[in-house]
């Protein structure tokens, strides 16, 4: 059988291959090749970052993965004029496959399963974020304009689903209820690594943390402004006075200028580090283990992969309330999304203590274990493997 994977997510193809900036490694595809022959990735066509090499980006190409990659849905053109074409186009494609699976939020998974169902195929839905958080809180007026429409779209496809897989074990469940007969809860962190030896150097790390400046972490896209960096940036311009050395290190996609800008505007340019990308696995590993606390102020998520996978490395952690994040964390360490003087606030009173510190570092790996990755896998498979065996008695051939 031949399935779809559709979303909104940027593909990048060089040299015969195609890659990815971030996630979706070769690896991932893995998760569905192993109920479907082959798998067709339906998604958008970007182009190579400026400054970035194909040694910075991720291998997305593997065996039985093919791409079909469209001109960008999100605009105002690929919403308008471009949709007709482009529907024609997802329409063919998904009459050539046995099966849609359709990550939300995104135009691309929305536009495969309506050509799914028109053409009585079966479809499943992976929910990962939710689309008002996302673009209420891009950054542009547009976004705000659609996000009622994105919300109503997506909330009518959930809601209609046979088979539904959340990222969150309670907060798009609620906000994207779904009929479906068949529903399972399971983030799309991949944890390898959560020995003790990694709680016991984190805590080695914490003891030793006065004798140097401290590294603030954040992992996301610097595209939109949906991460909450805005935030941070305001809060450690609020609280700098107040804390001790320290520097803020971000690791994402996307154009840094705007926010090199910003971080002059709030007066914290000299402490504020902008360090692109990293492959997935040890090198982010690495990365987050020179990290002493990691920060999270987000707009919109699902259940934040690089908070889990931060908690997973021993790191304590401030993050936001959005969506699922207080399934992680203790609301002591959590702040309303948006809210500069808290932020502020909780940076003065964490930053410099350790013992919160070595509370939180334990707390957060312990938290991790809860998303093993053999642990989500099979939790996956069953859901992947009734949703394929559906699929079978409906394609006998």
């Amino acid at each position: 059988m031949k399935a779809i994977f559709a979303h909104d997510h940027r593909f990048i193809v060089a040299n015969d291959s195609v890659w990815s900036e971030s996630q979706f490694e070769a690896s991932l595809w893995q998760r569905y090749l192993g109920h479907f022959h082959t798998l067709t990735v339906a998604a958008r066509r970007g182009d190579i970052p400026a400054g970035k090499t194909l040694s910075q980006l991720e291998l997305s190409s593997a065996p039985r993965v093919g791409f079909e990659l469209f001109p960008n849905l999100s605009s105002p053109r690929g919403l308008t004029l471009a949709r007709p074409a482009a529907r024609r186009r997802m329409r063919g494609l998904v009459a050539r496959h046995d099966a849609v699976i359709g990550r939300l939020p995104s135009e691309m998974g929305l536009m495969a399963i309506a050509a799914a169902r028109a053409l009585g195929k079966p479809w499943a839905v992976e929910m990962v974020a939710c689309p008002w958080d996302g673009l209420w809180n891009y950054g542009n007026l547009a976004g705000r304009a659609y996000a009622p429409v994105a919300w109503a779209r997506t909330k009518r496809v959930v809601r209609q689903a046979d088979y539904a897989l959340y990222v969150t074990r309670d907060f798009l469940q609620r906000r994207y209820p779904t009929r479906a007969a068949h529903v399972v809860a399971a983030s799309n962190v991949i944890l390898t690594d959560l020995s003790e030896e990694v709680l016991e150097r984190r805590l080695a790390r914490i003891t030793a943390a006065r004798a140097r400046p401290l590294r603030l972490g954040l992992i996301g896209t610097l595209r939109g402004r949906f991460k909450g960096i805005q935030t941070l940036l305001a809060a450690l311009s609020q609280a700098r006075t107040a804390l001790p050395p320290l520097s803020l290190h971000i690791l994402g996609g996307g154009d840094p200028a705007p926010w090199r800008a910003e971080a002059v505007r709030n007066g914290v340019q000299d402490i504020v580090h902008f360090e692109g990308t990293l492959p997935s696995g040890d090198p982010v590993r690495r990365w987050l283990d020179d990290i002493d606390i990691y920060l999270q102020p987000s707009l919109q998520e699902g259940l934040p992969r690089a908070l889990i996978e931060a908690m997973s490395r021993g790191c304590p952690a401030l993050a936001s309330t959005v969506a699922g994040i207080p399934e992680l964390l203790p609301r002591e360490d959590l702040i309303a999304p948006g809210d500069i003087p808290a932020l502020a606030t909780l940076l003065r009173r964490r930053v410099d203590d350790t013992a919160w510190m070595a509370r939180s570092a334990r707390t957060n790996w312990e938290t991790a274990q809860d998303y093993e990755a053999g642990l989500l896998e099979e939790r996956r498979a069953i859901f992947w493997a009734q949703f394929a065996a559906s699929c079978a008695a409906g394609n006998p051939t």
